[in-house]
């Protein structure tokens, strides 16, 4: 049985749920709704100048691209190596920034009219990175320059090794070690003395801040070609979507309806993530759960040279197999991935290690290509650092995935002495080890934890802007929370909450019944809410009176309204209901519903808190009515999408005990 996922704490970005921070005049000069510009200052928006930069920059706000240390090193070479029509092979990684930072530069050198091809190793034989065989494979290919993408910056033994007819430039974005490779370039933003300002760009991004560099070399001009798949791999990379990121894929996304890369227009309309109707394109985590699984699944499962072949191929005809071959490939995945994850619960079962402070999980003969995946899934349920394990062969193959408060990388270093290899970032890595050194692996790193996560940081949070009454979450508020867009990493989709909401219906959908909706209302007319995958406990029933966290959005279906993706939600435990305030509800109800008669349920809701106002609250006497509901004296419908009352004629003694929402609620 799959464990629950742990309640979350719900924090407000500002000192309190009910921080109105004052805005200054430049936001209203800018036409920013107030709601909204409270949310840009709380990202660090705090001035006239940051604002404009958020709003308006363009590709050519981006930073001289001969700032980054070694471009002029890189870039004299490659050019050197297209007039002479040299051999040059860019050697990417298999994930999706891999695939895209690969695509950039063979497409722009190809543009060139380089002698260019590209080399991703196989995930489950090669391993992450540079490697050996690969090297001196393509050397007596007779390639005399190799160009890394998104990788490379630890393999300072391979590139000393390398043929003398090799020369490597690497470019990459992990954090570099002390002992940087020895070649003709090393691009990477977050090398020491490197005097690039933006620190946070994924591989692509540098791997197009080569292009730029190499375009101002020969043209004088900037590069702004392959935009597209900047931001396809920015976005599947879960990196900071600020400053130059944040350009990188707001313009990237802008051009992917009238892109002129074959495969991704393929990819777009297969995954049916272009709107037919509004002909836009879907929001950024869309592209992160429509785009991004398809193109990693070739990686984990057969060959990233697939998603390569797609962004490179100048054939319709050729786009459109390649992208059905990622989408049957993607299902496999998913196969795949839902054993594994099952078998790691009950590995955690087995080895008894669900309170330890770090989930070290290993497994015979799972599939390498999906363990990340399976340790993220993990990472959700437990929020604690969770690191799969797949043995084969004596040696035991690890991703990783953590928590803010504990710096996975830094964790590996530490552990150096049991790893045959590792690499990665703060938030996800991969190692290698011998399989018979898990088990003190597993021990070591959790005597490291203890110094390091605490109780509170085991409990996920739910960062809040403010609380908002519902009435104020109109259509016109959040169309102005699309300034924001788009969302990620250090720019996260905005969330509010809500205190004491009734909730007028509820029940399951969806085929497998694991979603739920249910009509809320405060002091308006009710709104629709959706809690996606549930689980198999009801989040709350009719008549309750609850708090809730969710995420506003626009629906369209017959007509625009506001929905609530909701991400969280408590019981209010107010014990409120007495024999006497219900009579006197019904009383009224007599009065306000004549025998056969039926009213809007709205209307009976504002009629009765006109008629005690500053007796009782609205949600009480809506929960007042749901009492009646259940014992049958109301009976609601809904005509033409409009919630009507009748009320029915009783001729016997009612029991209050018999209504589950009055046992729940009576004083």
């Amino acid at each position: 049985m799959t464990p629950e996922k742990i309640k979350p704490r719900w924090v407000f970005r500002g000192a309190s749920s009910e921080e109105k921070v004052a805005v200054p005049d430049f936001f209203n000069l800018n036409n920013i709704p107030e709601g909204t510009a409270r949310i840009m200052m709380r990202r660090g928006i705090s001035t006239e100048e940051k604002l404009t930069h958020f709003l308006y920059d363009t590709l050519d706000n981006l930073s001289d691209p001969f700032l980054m240390k070694g471009m002029q090193q890189a870039v004299r070479r490659i050019i050197q190596a297209i007039d002479l029509k040299e051999k040059i092979v860019i050697y990417g990684d298999y994930d999706v920034d891999g695939i895209t930072s690969t695509s950039i530069c063979v497409r722009c050198l190809r543009k060139l009219g380089a002698d260019v091809n590209f080399y991703i190793p196989l995930r489950e034989e090669e391993g992450y990175g540079l490697n050996r065989d690969a090297i001196n494979k393509l050397s007596k290919e007779g390639v005399s320059l190799l160009i890394t993408v998104d990788c490379g910056i630890s393999s300072a033994d391979l590139v000393a090794e390398a043929p003398q007819s090799l020369d490597i430039i690497i470019t990459d974005h992990h954090q570099p070690p002390k002992v940087l490779p020895d070649c003709v370039a090393v691009l990477n933003p977050h090398q020491e003395d490197c005097p690039y300002p933006y620190k946070e760009l994924a591989g692509c991004g540098v791997a197009f801040t080569l292009c730029r560099g190499i375009y101002k070399e020969l043209y004088n001009e900037d590069y702004k070609e392959n935009i597209e798949l900047v931001a396809l791999g920015t976005i599947a990379d879960v990196v900071s979507l600020t400053g130059e990121n944040r350009i990188l894929v707001k313009e990237g996304m802008a051009r992917f309806l009238l892109t002129p890369i074959k495969g991704l227009s393929a990819l777009l309309r297969i995954t049916g993530l272009v709107n037919e109707d509004t002909k836009e394109i879907l929001h950024a985590d869309y592209i992160s759960f429509g785009l991004a699984p398809r193109l990693n699944a070739a990686g984990r499962i057969t060959h990233a040279k697939y998603g390569v072949e797609l962004m490179t191929t100048e054939s319709g005809e050729e786009a459109e197999a390649l992208a059905q071959i990622l989408c049957d490939t993607n299902i496999e995945r998913q196969h795949i991935e839902r054993e594994i994850y099952e078998e790691a619960l009950q590995r955690i079962a087995e080895l008894q290690i669900q309170d330890d402070l770090v989930l070290v999980i290993d497994g015979k003969d799972w599939h390498p290509g999906v363990i990340g995946i399976v340790a993220s899934r993990i990472l959700e349920l437990y929020h604690r650092p969770v690191l799969v394990i797949t043995v084969r062969n004596g040696v035991g193959k690890g991703s990783c995935r953590s928590i803010s408060a504990f710096n996975i990388h830094e964790a590996l270093e530490k552990m150096a002495g049991f790893l045959i290899q590792y690499g990665g970032h703060k938030m996800a890595a991969g190692f290698s080890i011998p399989a018979e050194r898990i088990s003190e692996f597993r021990k070591r790193i959790n005597d490291y934890a203890k110094g390091i996560i605490t109780v509170d940081d085991r409990i996920p949070v739910l960062e809040l802007e403010e609380s908002l009454p519902l009435d104020e979450v109109n259509i016109e508020f959040i169309r102005s929370l699309d300034l924001l867009e788009p969302y990620g990493s250090d720019n996260p989709k905005p969330l509010f909450a809500s205190f004491r909401v009734f909730v007028e219906t509820a029940r399951r959908i969806g085929n497998d019944r694991k979603h739920f909706k249910c009509r809320l209302s405060q002091n308006r007319e009710p709104v629709e809410a959706i809690f996606w995958g549930i689980g198999d406990k009801d989040p709350c029933c009719p008549g309750d009176i609850v708090d809730i966290v969710y995420e506003p959005e626009i629906h369209d279906w017959y007509g625009e309204h506001v929905q609530l993706i909701c991400k969280d939600i408590r019981p209010v435990k107010d014990y409120f209901l007495t024999r006497d305030f219900l009579i006197d509800v019904f009383v009224r109800l007599r009065e306000l519903i004549p025998n056969s008669k039926s009213v809007a349920v709205f209307e009976i809701q504002n009629r009765l808190k006109r008629s005690f106002e500053g007796k009782y609250s609205r949600q009480c006497l809506c929960t007042a009515l749901s009492v009646f509901e259940e014992l049958n004296i109301l009976y609601r419908f809904n005509r033409n999408g409009v919630g009507y009352y009748q009320r029915k004629v009783i001729n016997k003694k009612l029991d209050l005990l018999s209504s589950s929402i009055y046992r729940k609620y009576r004083k």
